[in-house]
């Protein structure tokens, strides 16, 4: 089997064997007629008794039968080269022993030269040109200086048959080359055809989504923009409606990416229903759609279309034979008022879009100045605490931990404050959620655990005993930063045990990435450090992960304590967390503890511990030590008085 040529590398395989067979096919149709010729040719000139002749035929009769063999083994290049390099020299002997340059076989050069030219590469084609050349030239040389002796001059008869064989030889290899060349002109308008096609494809596979079929982000951003410049130039108003879909990650979650592909397709059919055909709709990406509509006389008209797609996404779903639910939240822009261009409608539809998020979801919302003033007013908030990082404007206020039973003082929570020179202390109720929502948090939540254990370390060294202090840690801090590795850090760099820090993470937080957590927080338990639940009873409050994370103390929200002696409802539910977290063996902490009253009922329940401004505000480092040398005092000498 011939191995790839190195010229037909680049050719695809396909190509190559077709290319292959086809010069094999050529080859066994060139040679069977020119071992035709000669034999019929041979056995012509035997019969005349002109065996000189006859016996080169005949020579040249069983070259092409070993071509025929060579080709039907695959070594079509190699057959090749024998058909024509023997059918040359076959011509050049007879005419040398004939005629010479005025012999009819004179004829048979170009043929050779036409079938060659279909066969051959260019290297070996012009080197048979090159030879039948020098034969000729050897040949006519012959003539003039006497070279040639004893010819055989044939008769006319001999050089019309000789003729018409030559003719009808050559007349073939052209109609094999016409033939050739009628394929291949074939072949080129198809794929030229094909080409076209495909170039259609590509544009539209551009210009769609390949799952919808919708017009895609591009298309639709040209689309919006002649829409918009249409509306520009009759004066008319037109809507750009932000579509996304809620909790759709839940779909892909429970029934897999397939399903939630489907429900997309079933959803972007359904818009095309709650539309006119008049306006456009693509797909943003993801779970997200842009509707333009056009030509809208006012609001009320870009309502009801809202609350009609609204209605589409509330129908029922089937997916996997499973009837799912959903819906989607828009926010609205309406050109000229809200943008002068695409992509500012674009933008301040999205911001309306998660206005009608935070408004619960399933409904719409239209963009106004507030919603801008807002957006600005929390991009400078961002800049400034980002200034307030690098001017050290943060800093931590700690309120006391209480043992309920002994009043002796076991613990500080480390609360973060804003130092702000112009506004003054500023209430971290203001500033978090921006800084969670920025990403800062992640920032800002370094140098809260880095900066409680260092003061804590001080407090040590200074001769306080092993109490905890505790520190907030947000959901994002989870999710962005490296909780582990800094905990590490602030212990190695401090000093400070790690029995006298404790972690409080919200119930919210252990429930959104359960498994992921688990593994932080079981790698956070590894060092020795506590775990808390900030908030109990205000979230999920599901019993099995307080053993799925070891967790230590279970914080019961200040919402209850504070109307813990105003309402059965709230006693029953201090009552029942601290019945179960001594059933856990847990610790009890009541935040909000403002009367003494509150205190006593808290100790009648069985709770460990509490804080609140009944004990002690949250105080600065320096006050919160003062506190702390006069509560050990106080507790030493009632200790010694009790000895006594």
């Amino acid at each position: 089997m011939n191995s790839p040529k190195p010229w037909a590398q680049a050719l695809p395989e396909n190509s190559y064997h077709r290319e292959q067979a086809l010069l094999s096919r050529r080859l066994f149709q060139l040679a069977s007629v020119v071992f035709a010729a000669f034999a019929i040719t041979a056995v012509r000139y035997g019969v005349q008794g002109r065996w000189d002749i006859a016996s080169l035929l005949a020579l040249g009769a069983t070259s092409m039968l070993v071509c025929l063999w060579l080709n039907q083994r695959a070594g079509t290049y190699a057959a090749s080269a024998l058909l024509w390099t023997s059918a040359t020299c076959l011509v050049s002997a007879i005419m040398w022993r004939s005629d010479g340059l005025k012999d009819s076989a004179l004829l048979a050069y170009p043929a050779i030269l036409v079938g060659a030219a279909q066969l051959l590469k260019p290297q070996y084609f012009f080197g048979l040109l090159a030879a039948i050349l020098l034969c000729v030239l050897g040949l006519g040389l012959g003539s003039v200086y006497g070279w040639r002796h004893d010819l055989a001059t044939g008769t006319d008869l001999e050089r019309l048959a000789d003729t018409l064989t030559i003719l009808v030889i050559s007349g073939l290899m052209i109609w094999f080359l016409a033939m050739d060349m009628r394929n291949a002109l074939r072949g080129l308008k198809s794929q030229i055809a094909q080409f076209h096609e495909s170039e259609k494809n590509l544009t539209y596979l551009a210009q769609h989504d390949a799952l919808t079929r919708l017009p895609n982000r591009a298309l639709g951003s040209e689309l919006m923009d002649q829409a918009i410049a249409y509306c520009s130039r009759h004066k008319t108003r037109m809507a750009l409606l932000f579509v996304d879909l809620d909790n759709f990650k839940d779909i892909n979650d429970s029934l897999g990416h397939s399903a939630g592909d489907d429900f997309l397709k079933q959803v972007a059919s359904r818009l095309r229903a709650a539309i006119r055909k008049s306006d456009i709709l693509c797909r943003q990406g993801g779970d997200e759609f842009l509707i333009g509509l056009t030509d809208v006389p006012d609001n009320q008209a870009i309502s009801w279309t809202s609350n009609n797609i609204l209605a589409q996404i509330k129908e029922s779903f089937t997916l996997r034979e499973t009837e799912i639910l959903a819906s989607c939240s828009i926010g609205i822009a309406v050109f000229p008022k809200d943008g002068a261009d695409f992509e500012e409608l674009l933008r301040h539809a999205d911001l309306a879009m998660y206005q009608a998020k935070e408004a619960g979801r399933n409904t719409f919302r239209f963009f106004d100045e507030d919603i801008n003033a807002s957006i600005r007013e929390n991009l400078h908030l961002v800049t400034s605490m980002r200034a307030a990082m690098a001017q050290h404007e943060f800093v931590l206020h700690y309120q006391p931990v209480i043992n309920l039973a002994t009043g002796a003082l076991v613990g500080a929570e480390a609360l973060i404050r804003w130092q702000n020179p112009k506004l003054g202390l500023v209430s971290p109720a203001l500033f978090i959620p921006v800084a969670e929502k920025s990403g800062l948090i992640v920032d800002i939540g370094q140098w809260v655990i880095e900066e409680a254990c260092r003061q804590m370390r001080l407090w040590r060294d200074a001769g306080a005993p092993p109490l905890t202090i505790a520190v907030n840690l947000s959901p994002v801090q989870f999710r962005r930063g490296n909780v582990e590795g800094i905990i590490e850090h602030a212990l190695r760099t401090s000093g400070l045990e790690p029995q006298c820090l404790e972690l409080e993470v919200t119930e919210s937080t252990l429930v959104q990435d359960t498994e992921k957590f688990i593994l932080a927080l079981q790698r956070i338990k590894a060092l020795g450090i506590r775990i808390s639940i900030d908030d109990f009873g205000t979230g999920y409050s599901n019993l099995s992960y307080l053993q799925r994370f070891a967790v230590d103390t279970l914080k019961i929200d200040q919402s209850f304590v504070k109307r813990l002696l105003n309402g059965e409802q709230d006693l029953a539910i201090v009552t029942a967390i601290v019945q179960m977290a001594k059933s856990m063996r847990l610790t009890t902490n009541a935040e909000g503890v403002e009367d003494d009253a509150t205190r006593q009922q808290l100790v009648a329940l069985g709770c460990d511990q509490a804080q609140g401004y009944f004990f002690a505000k949250p105080l600065s480092a320096e006050k919160f030590g003062e506190y702390m040398r006069e509560k050990l005092a106080a507790e030493k000498h009632a200790a010694t008085t009790a000895s006594r």
